[in-house]
């Protein structure tokens, strides 16, 4: 019996080491992208000079993108029915809709 057990244990070693170098590097990846969020503003200021609009569509982007990583990978909805992951996704996309109404409301002078 515990020959048996012996024989497992390097397997679960091993997918517990997979898993762990997938955060790894997934947080590196939510770690660039939370530079290129701050960077935006900073260079867009100073060397781009694109439209406001463009510069929030593009960080309501990155966020989105970001919470769905997060969603996916470190709350495990990756491997979960749909049903779970819709869910997140409609609240999400709620969020999404209603700050946009209110940067039409409140600040019409970034569109």
């Amino acid at each position: 019996m515990a020959h048996g057990h012996d024989e497992h244990a390097p397997i679960e070693h091993e997918a517990h080491h997979s898993h762990a170098k997938l955060y790894v590097i997934i947080f590196f990846i939510l770690l660039v992208m939370t530079g290129i969020e701050i960077a935006i503003p900073i260079v867009n200021e100073t060397v781009l000079h694109m439209a406001k609009q463009l510069e929030v569509a593009l960080l309501l982007a990155l966020m989105t993108i970001k919470g769905a990583i997060v969603m996916m990978f470190y709350m495990h909805l990756k491997g979960d029915r749909r049903m779970f992951g819709t869910l997140f996704v409609f609240p999400i996309v709620c969020v999404l809709l209603m700050m946009l109404g209110f940067f039409a409301l409140f600040q019409p002078e970034l569109w």
